[in-house]
């Protein structure tokens, strides 16, 4: 949409004051209000070595500043679930940081962490190894802005409106698949089951969920720097 001058010297990942990523997700049976609860608790300056990826090779200070966590309805839902979205506003962030918190909290939402486990996980002489866990899936996740100090950026109008064409073509053509897909739900539900029938390897037994802090670690900072300069 536009371009600034910048200084010698820039860096569009170094010069960088602050970034807001969203995380969109629907509400679905997850407790918002505990999620809310633990979100409050990355706020400040933390170390998030267990909340993200590590590279110990090329990084060597994990703490990191988280300005704002908003848990907010999105204005989209249907007639059974409500979208919403995850607003973080962060001086930086660590390697799939954003993806790790996001994971936590959607265990805190469905009851199965507590909001405390947040305190235990940021408190690295406590927990010095990262549990494993999977990270949030990558779609929902999008960078929105930047904050950067002193740029004026120069739009074109002509761009803009281009920019919006742009977007208006792939929001009718992802509403077209998704009108397909909610076709395709709705003949599915009109066919007629026989519940006399049945077939052992369609039931599928929900895996137990084993507590954070009871999984096998990852090798803290420690452990992976000892083994690289050996």
């Amino acid at each position: 949409m536009g371009w600034s001058p910048i200084p010698v010297g820039f860096s569009a990942r170094f010069s960088c004051l602050s970034r807001v990523y969203k995380y969109f997700f629907w509400q679905g049976n997850l407790n918002i209000t505990a999620m809310q609860t633990a979100a409050e608790k990355f706020l400040g300056e933390h170390d998030f070595r267990n909340f993200c990826k590590m590279d110990a090779d090329n990084v060597h200070n994990y703490r990191r500043h988280i300005i704002s966590f908003e848990i907010l309805p999105f204005n989209e839902s249907d007639k059974a679930d409500q979208l919403m979205i995850m607003k973080i506003k962060g001086s930086a962030f660590l390697w799939h940081q954003v993806r790790c918190m996001v994971a936590v909290l959607f265990l805190i939402g469905q009851g199965l962490e507590s909001p405390n486990v947040i305190d235990l996980l940021l408190d690295i002489e406590r927990t010095p190894r990262k549990p494993q866990f999977p990270m949030a899936p990558e779609i929902p996740l999008v960078l929105q802005s930047c904050e950067f100090e002193g740029l004026k950026f120069i739009c074109s109008s002509d761009t803009n409106q281009a920019l919006n064409e742009h977007l208006e073509r792939e929001c009718r053509s992802y509403k077209l698949q998704s009108a397909i897909f909610h076709e395709a739900l709705l003949n599915s539900s009109c066919i007629e089951i026989d519940n006399n029938i049945s077939s052992d390897h369609t039931k599928k037994k929900g895996a137990s969920h084993i507590p954070l802090l009871s999984r096998p670690t990852e090798p803290s900072y420690e452990e992976r720097r000892k083994k690289l300069v050996a």
